[in-house]
């Protein structure tokens, strides 16, 4: 029993390292950074330019110590708030994205809280 709890634990914090890190990449070299500050100044966030590389940077960054595993109790804070505000920042009408979104942000939370002091 013990060997599926680790094994999914692994697998959980495999895909929340990956699930940062990949849509940063995907932002600075598929979408292209000026398309995040069209997607953020079309939902009327103030310094759009600012806010996309400040985006972009957290995705990479803290996907890839999440995946090196750095100080997971704190690591995981910055991509709640990411999936948080992504969530509520999304269209209404879309009831799925906005529970994946929220349900990501507590896998999270469960990958921080079960990380070891």
């Amino acid at each position: 029993m013990s060997n599926t709890k680790d094994l999914a634990m692994k697998v959980n914090w495999l895909l929340l390292g990956l699930l940062m890190l990949v849509a940063g990449l995907v932002k600075l070299f598929i979408m292209k950074p000026s398309a995040v500050v069209g997607m953020l100044s079309g939902m009327g966030f103030p310094a759009a330019t600012f806010f996309a590389w400040i985006l972009i940077l957290s995705e990479i960054v803290f996907g890839a110590l999440i995946l090196a595993k750095w100080k997971l109790k704190y690591t995981v804070i910055p991509p709640m708030i990411i999936l948080i505000i992504a969530a509520f920042a999304t269209n209404w009408g879309n009831w799925a994205g906005l529970l994946l979104h929220l349900l990501a942000a507590s896998n999270y939370w469960v990958l921080g809280s079960s990380a070891k002091k």
